[in-house]
This record gives C-alpha cells, sequence and structure tokens, in this order.
C-alpha cells in the first residue's frame, strides 16, 4: 500500500482535540484565570493540527491572531522584530514602538512622501496617528543598527510593546497568539517571550492576550509554580478503535471494527496524522476497488 503525504489531510478532516478546545474556549472568557496554554509532545503528534483547529475557531469568532512558526525561521532582535512580525499579523499600528524607536531618528530612513505623511499626520505633542506612516517608520529601522541591541532599548521597545498590544486586546476584545515548533525557538526568542508575554499574561496583565504554544518541550518555566497560570499539556491524546470508526464516518469513510484495529495499529497506536492518512487511503482502495 502507497501511503498519501500528510498534505493530504485536510484541516477538516483532522482529529478535534475536543479537550484541547474546551480549555481554550474557556481562555477566551475574559474572567478566565488562565489564559496561556503550553503543549509539549513528540512529533507527529498533531501539535501543529491543534493550532491550526484553535486558529479556525478564532476566525469563526474574529478574533485577531497571530501564528509564529520557529521552525527554520530565526528573529535577530526579536525585541524589534518579532514584535514587529506579531504586530503586522495582527493589524496593530504599535505606535508605542514606533515612539520608543525615535532617538534613531527614524525618518530619515524613509521616503519624502512618508516623511511628508508623518509631518501632517503628526498631533501637537507628537504622537502619529496614521497607522501607514507607524508601519513605513517601523519598516524602514535597520536590524543591523548597535543601538538597537542595548539593554535600555530592548527594554523600551518591549514596555511599548506590552502597551501596544494590551491597548489593541482591549480594542478588540481578545487577540490569540500561536507559537509551533517551540523546540526550536533560540534562546534570545525564549527570553523575549517570556518577558513581553507569558510573564505578563501569566501574572494577570494584558487582558484579552491569550497565547498558546506547542513543541516538543513547554517553555523554561517552573512546572509547579505555572499549573495554576496556565494550562500545561503534557501529550495529545492518541485515537482508540472506536474514536476512529467515529473518525472514518465523519469523513466519509465506513470501515469494519477489523479494519479500524488495523487502522490503530498502522498508525502507531492512534496517532491522529497517522491515523488520518491511513484512513484516506483505506478510502483511496476501496475507491479503485468498486
Amino acid at each position: 500500500m502507497v501511503f498519501q503525504s500528510m498534505q493530504s489531510v485536510f484541516l477538516d478532516e483532522l482529529v478535534d482535540f475536543e479537550d484541547q478546545q474546551r480549555r481554550f474556549e474557556e481562555m477566551l472568557d475574559h474572567s478566565a484565570s488562565k489564559r496561556l496554554m503550553l503543549v509539549q509532545a513528540p512529533g507527529m503528534c498533531g501539535k501543529t493540527s491543534l493550532l491550526r483547529i484553535l486558529r479556525f475557531h478564532c476566525e469563526q469568532k474574529g478574533i485577531p491572531r497571530c501564528w509564529i512558526d520557529f521552525r527554520g525561521q530565526s528573529y535577530d532582535n526579536p525585541h524589534f522584530t518579532l514584535a514587529r512580525d506579531m504586530c503586522d499579523q495582527l493589524g496593530l499600528s504599535p505606535r508605542h514602538m514606533y515612539q520608543a524607536l525615535q532617538p534613531f531618528n527614524t525618518g530619515q530612513s524613509v521616503d519624502a512622501e512618508v516623511a511628508a505623511h508623518a509631518e501632517a499626520s503628526t498631533e501637537v505633542k507628537g504622537d502619529v496617528i496614521d497607522s501607514y506612516v507607524v508601519t513605513q517608520v517601523l519598516t524602514g529601522v535597520s536590524v543591523t543598527r548597535d543601538d538597537l541591541r542595548q539593554r535600555y532599548m530592548k527594554e523600551r521597545l518591549k514596555r511599548a510593546f506590552i502597551t501596544d498590544l494590551g491597548d489593541f486586546a482591549v480594542e478588540s476584545r481578545g487577540v490569540a497568539c500561536f507559537f509551533d515548533s517551540f523546540e526550536d525557538i533560540s534562546a534570545e526568542e525564549e527570553d523575549w517571550l517570556l518577558d513581553a508575554l507569558l510573564c505578563p499574561i501569566a501574572e494577570g496583565a494584558l487582558k484579552g492576550v491569550m497565547v498558546v504554544t506547542a513543541g516538543r518541550r513547554w517553555p523554561e518555566i517552573d512546572r509547579w509554580g505555572w499549573e495554576k497560570r496556565a494550562h500545561l499539556i503534557d501529550n495529545l491524546p492518541s485515537m482508540s478503535v472506536k474514536h476512529i470508526k467515529v473518525y472514518a464516518r465523519k469523513v466519509g469513510v465506513e470501515i469494519t471494527d477489523e479494519q479500524a484495529k488495523f487502522c490503530w495499529r498502522a498508525s502507531r497506536g492512534g496517532n491522529p496524522l497517522f491515523m488520518g492518512m491511513v484512513v484516506k487511503n483505506l478510502q483511496a482502495v476501496g475507491e479503485v476497488g468498486s
């Protein structure tokens, strides 16, 4: 039997991860005590599939969201580059970050049209109110600048990002941030993520911001100290033979008990992604034989 690739297992055919979805829906409640979900599981257990399902849930509810995959992607100066990427995906105009970069004379790095637009869009107190200008100016900042790496600037940008994100979350009535392939995150990126997102949320700040991380490990946290502040998910559920039959019916494949048992064995004991491929191939074999 020739197995189809994982790309053939579409989002709407994947495992529902009902328990994890329920916990995430609880996080969306503004009174929720836990707004962090940290998932660790071995490879091929459906971590990315879970994030896609949760992201789709946000799309259905109109919740702004961002998705960062650390696999093959690194952020030099994450206090600026990673923060900027998140803002871009969320549709957030980071005005406080713009103000934090004023010592760089960023107006010199943008063209005359943008500079003129900035002048026309500036209030008396100096706050830029045009999101186009903010975006263009931040884009024009070179990430290779030595002063961008200075401790005071890192702290200044971190505080600015937290303020921008917090204000946006209030305006949007919720924001969701998804971080995939967490095992590939760099030490610098993880330090920033802990300082700018995870710790503030765990301490009750950044109301309305939800974060889900998924990878072969959790962030570097004290498990016992975080259990009351985050949903700590250690491994994702495999599927039983009964679950596989229900799943097959969901995607339009009728299988016998023996075929369900075969799928369970062939999918390494109910591994969600492998199970999806095996069931799809059973369907393909049936179509060829009919």
